[in-house]
């Protein structure tokens, strides 16, 4: 009993603050309360057996000292029978002296008995009035520790609908966040399969060169990359669009428009190789002639209807190479143009 007592303030504490959970998300908070409300519900249980064994007790306690008080009520009412007779004899002896020996002789001894009996009876009397005292100090303690734990049992029942309250509130937020978590999840699956339904309708434009390997289509999430090889769009060093690359983005042009708000990011890329300068001029770098070259398609794309707020053109030169520069292949693979169609808005 006296471990209930000590450990209930205690539980108040951990209780209260084991909900707070300040930068927890609500399904963590939400199983923290619960967890805490069973160690509630199970400490109430304890706090209940302990004030029913401490009111048992009691109760045995006060049993006791009533058959106390009456043992000492019977003991004092023969000690006082018992000197009303020893007053009785001790007169009866002064005023027989004169009779018989025998007859004094016996009154003697009843007189002496009487005596050890009454002492006796004296005794029994103090201890039982000690077992009173002691009994009532008992019932006094117990009455405190039972007082004690109906005031922590009234405020353990008190914190624990306040945790409930706290449960079903984290539980309605779990709810909640759980419901907003699938209907963000259902609007991105739609999202991903629109892409997807938008990335066939541009590889409808481009399907001849897909087929010749100068188109590469990839989705990345909802953002649609297009990438196209130099010789789709440009002659070697040039960056005015050649009449197939025309042709081509006329296409995309139309398909692009039929993709609804998607931004376009215009992204050209070259090798490293050294650029020699014509003797009517030229491009002086890499990064010039891929800024002018994504600039031309931008301005196409444009020109054909695209809302020029969607567009957006950079040239990274060599840069960002797809691969590496040293074959061939590579410096073939880095020359390129890509469109990239953002999510829409």
């Amino acid at each position: 009993m006296r471990k209930a007592i000590a450990a209930s303030p205690l539980l108040a504490l951990v209780v209260l603050a084991g909900c707070s959970g300040g930068q927890l998300k609500p399904t963590e908070q939400l199983e923290l309360c619960q967890s805490n409300s069973a160690s509630l519900s199970s400490r109430l249980k304890e706090n209940e057996t302990a004030r029913t064994s401490a009111e048992s007790a009691r109760t045995e306690l006060e049993g006791r000292i009533a058959d106390v008080e009456s043992k000492l009520t019977s003991a004092q009412e023969q000690v006082d029978s018992l000197g009303k007779s020893n007053k009785d004899l001790s007169a009866a002896i002064l005023a027989g002296k004169g009779e018989q020996a025998g007859k004094i002789k016996d009154l003697v001894g009843e007189k002496d008995l009487l005596g050890q009996r009454l002492a006796a009876l004296q005794k029994e009397k103090i201890t039982l009035e000690r077992a009173k005292t002691n009994l009532q100090a008992k019932l006094g303690q117990a009455g405190a520790a039972r007082d004690k734990l109906t005031g922590e049992l009234t405020a353990a029942r008190a914190q624990g609908l306040t945790l409930q309250g706290q449960v079903e509130a984290f539980q309605g937020q779990a709810d909640q966040l759980k419901a907003a978590e699938e209907t963000a999840a259902s609007a991105r699956r739609a999202r991903l399969n629109k892409t997807h339904e938008d990335m066939g309708t541009l590889a409808d434009a481009v399907l001849k060169e897909m087929q010749a390997e100068k188109a590469k289509l990839a989705q990345d999430g909802e953002t649609i990359v297009l990438t196209l090889q130099e010789p789709v769009l440009f002659e070697p060093l040039q960056a005015k669009l050649t009449e197939g690359g025309g042709a081509l983005l006329d296409r995309l042009s139309r398909s692009l428009q039929a993709l609804g708000s998607r931004g376009v990011r215009v992204e050209a890329h070259s090798d490293n190789a050294p650029i020699k300068a014509g003797l009517f001029g030229g491009f002086s770098s890499h990064w010039d002639l891929s800024s002018a070259r994504a600039a031309a398609v931008a301005r196409f794309l444009q020109e054909r209807g695209l809302d020029p707020r969607r567009l957006t053109a950079a040239g990274f030169g060599e840069f960002r190479p797809a691969a590496g520069n040293d074959t061939p292949e590579g410096r073939e693979a880095n020359k390129r143009l890509v469109l990239v169609v953002e999510p829409g808005s």
